[in-house]
């Protein structure tokens, strides 16, 4: 083999370790850049996954607040169909399926439904509608309807205001009820006054009459005043109670002592039903004695000659319940609820002796204790039932302690 040869193999096996040499050191940066690539797809995907489970966690938290907010929700489309509808939505219309529905098959009120066509022109609509059930009571519902910037959708939301509707009412009420009680005595006594002025008062059988009716005004303003007065210290939270261990079946029988006579004077006939023996309580038994004397009062004056009121007492695990149970005039069904309020009275009329703050206060001094006060009736014309609790004490007597209720 002549020197040629041989350089020109030495020349081919230099070329060709350089080229695998060259190769080996691209294979060797495709491997790293592979592995910095999949290093890469690692953490992309630790990311997405991420994302993924936030996306899904928020999601899941969209998703439970629509289901469970107390406000409701209704997403229609263009035809006015519901897509999504929560199940507040369902609770506050009465419709126990609202989904996949045209809307005015779902929903007939026409309030509602000209709200919706409203909303249609581009500016969010917001009304108060009332609902009405056949069987059911009225409802309330701040309506807001607005259209959402995509495919023509509607978004409505609802919520319900009966409570802040009926606040309004208590409110209107005990203005006009004030207004009232304060003018039918002051008009009383300005008739009386002129007339005295007129000459009465020299007249020896009209004067004294005409000055013990005065009386009877100003004694009937006196106690208006005195329960307005107590009702908006007990409020304000402002009632300072003396609480001791104290024997409930002696305040209940303290009570029928002391109205008894006047009951006994106006035909009626007043009776314990049941009554346990040493019922301990922790009250102020000066307060609870007023709220068993008004429920007293307040049964006489509804109960018919020749009817009967019956009181007791029990203990109930924790609690001690007392109740005043008469066979008077009765309450209908959609006044239980009111009874309590400050000055509401079944009469329309109002002419019923009283001021009409006996059983708010009551419930406020009930309420006061720890315990809680109902009402019941099976309707006009057969009875009342009257019950409220307070939490039951020891029969060890203790210290007294005296509780403010504004820092209570």
């Amino acid at each position: 083999m002549d020197n040629t040869t041989v350089e020109l193999l030495v020349g081919c096996l230099a070329a060709t370790l350089t080229l695998a040499f060259g190769a080996l050191v691209v294979v060797r940066n495709l491997s790293r850049r592979c592995k910095t690539l999949e290093l890469e797809m690692q953490r992309t995907e630790a990311r997405l996954t991420s994302s993924m489970a936030l996306l899904q966690r928020e999601r899941s938290d969209l998703a439970v607040m629509f289901e469970y907010m107390d406000d409701g929700v209704l997403v229609l489309d263009a035809r006015d169909r519901v897509e999504l509808a929560n199940p507040a939505a369902g609770r506050l219309l009465r419709r126990s399926r609202l989904q996949g529905r045209q809307l005015t098959s779902a929903i007939r009120d026409p309030d509602l439904l000209e709200m919706v066509r409203a909303a249609r022109g581009g500016s969010p609509v917001r009304h108060p509608v009332e609902l009405r059930a056949p069987n059911g009571p009225r409802a309330w519902i701040q309506v807001v309807a607005t259209s959402l910037p995509t495919d023509h959708r509607l978004l409505v939301l609802l919520q319900d205001v009966t409570e802040l509707r009926r606040a309004e009412t208590v409110r209107r009420d005990f203005v006009a009820n004030v207004s009232h009680e304060l003018k039918t005595p002051v008009a009383s006594l300005k008739a009386l006054v002129e007339t005295l002025e007129a000459g009465a008062l020299q007249d020896p059988e009209c004067g004294p009459d005409f000055l013990r009716r005065m009386h009877v005004e100003v004694d009937g303003l006196a106690q208006l005043v005195m329960e307005l007065l107590e009702l908006a210290r007990i409020e304000a939270g402002r009632l300072d109670l003396d609480l001791r261990t104290c024997r409930m079946d002696q305040l209940v029988c303290d009570s029928i002592e002391r109205i008894r006579p006047y009951a006994a004077r106006v035909g009626l006939n007043v009776e314990v039903a049941s009554l346990q023996p040493e019922l301990y309580v922790r009250a102020d038994a000066r307060q609870i004695g007023q709220v068993l004397s008004n429920l007293l009062s307040n049964a006489v004056k509804f109960t018919p000659p020749g009817g009967s009121i019956q009181l007791g007492a029990r203990r109930d695990e924790m609690f001690v319940e007392v109740w005043v149970s008469d066979s008077g005039v009765g309450i209908a069904s959609h006044e239980l609820i009111r009874v309590f309020e400050r000055f509401y009275k079944s009469d329309p009329s109002r002419t019923g002796t009283g001021t009409g703050l006996g059983l708010a206060i009551c419930k406020h001094v009930v309420h006061a204790h720890g315990g809680s006060i109902t009402a019941e009736s099976d309707g006009p014309g057969r009875g009342s039932t009257f019950r409220f609790t307070l939490p039951a004490a020891a029969a060890i007597e203790s210290e007294p302690e005296t509780v403010n209720l504004l820092s209570a």
